[in-house]
């Protein structure tokens, strides 16, 4: 069973939770942009929530399923269509052979996620299939997906999923009598506003810059990517330059450039960096700010170190009732 890659879109890829524990290797965690959306998708078709799946950036990806198959798709930047009619997001689908699926563009979002129900079958490297195309590893020979790529399932049914309950349509698909309503990103606009912390040193620099980042707005620039995003704004600057000795850096960091220029490190960023570190984002909004596209703009809040772990804790535990919520409904 598998599906095969007519078009990537703009970029495709297959992506788990990443690499954990090779940062002081200079291994990038990497992963999924979207945790909370991946989550969902992988719970819905009854998967372990860091199980592979494919993340699909904004549009013009088309997939065909060459076997009938168990699916999900959550998240936002795009339509989805299955043999021209669109479908809903988080919802559980069976897709009849030879169906194919299209994503088609929307005005807000950035990143999907398509799961299948048992999963993706890939091999895995330093305990993740994350494709990290910096350095060739992971996904498919290590890099984006491409037209013609297979990739097989890992198992032809998840037993954890009520199936029963799907009426197929003479569209090639169907869906299941329920659906999930956990939407966390946009809520359809393209001015977002972010919770962050200050950073570590954050008193390096001047009182008009600190009062730029919580006071002004930031616009996601076109040379953004996975490893980070270039915002545009009012310039940052430090009391004093100075040099900087390189530091440990993760997903979230806010690095100042010396043209003053912040960059939100984001899943495939390094692991250590030389410029100051003003803020890092919530934990909690890294998915919310991973739906951001380039021209959106950007708000920051400041939040203590302990809002911001009890934002994470209450999302942690919305994930958890949602798995008890969806095993109760496949009793």
């Amino acid at each position: 069973m598998s599906i095969t890659i007519l078009k990537p879109g703009i970029s495709a890829s297959i992506q788990d939770f990443g690499r954990w524990h090779y940062q002081k290797d200079g291994i990038p965690v990497g992963g999924v942009m979207d945790k909370i959306s991946s989550s969902v998708a992988n719970i819905i078709c009854g998967n372990e929530v860091n199980a592979a799946l494919l993340e699909l950036t904004l549009h013009g990806t088309e997939i065909v399923f060459n076997e009938d198959a168990y699916s999900c798709i959550s998240g936002e930047g795009c339509n989805a269509y299955i043999n021209n009619t669109k479908i809903e997001f988080n919802r559980l689908l069976k897709i009849k052979a030879f169906s194919i699926l299209k994503t088609k563009p929307t005005r807000y979002g950035c990143r999907a996620y398509l799961a299948i129900a048992g999963g993706f079958q890939v091999n895995k490297i330093m305990g993740s299939a994350s494709t990290y195309a910096a350095s060739g590893i992971g996904g498919i020979n290590g890099k984006n997906l491409t037209t013609g790529d297979i990739i097989h399932f890992a198992n032809t049914i998840n037993k954890s999923v009520d199936h029963s309950t799907i009426q197929i349509g003479e569209n090639g698909f169907g869906y299941a009598n329920w659906h999930v309503n956990f939407k966390h990103q946009h809520n359809n606009s393209n001015h977002i506003s972010i919770d962050c912390v200050k950073g570590p040193e954050w008193n390096l620099f001047n009182e008009p810059s600190q009062q730029y980042l919580f006071n002004s707005s930031f616009t996601v620039s076109n040379d953004s990517n996975r490893m980070g995003y270039r915002l545009e704004g009012n310039e940052l600057s430090l009391i004093q330059k100075q040099e900087m000795l390189s530091s440990a850096v993760a997903i979230g960091i806010i690095q100042v450039t010396p043209k003053g220029q912040p960059i939100i490190l984001m899943a495939d960023a390094q692991t250590i960096g030389g410029y100051p570190r003003i803020a890092r984002v919530s934990s909690a909004d890294i998915s919310k700010l991973a739906q951001c596209r380039p021209g959106d703009v950007i708000s920051f809040n400041e939040i203590t170190e302990d809002e911001s772990y009890n934002k994470l804790r209450e999302l942690d535990k919305k994930i958890d009732q949602l798995k008890i919520s969806i095993a109760m409904t496949n009793r």
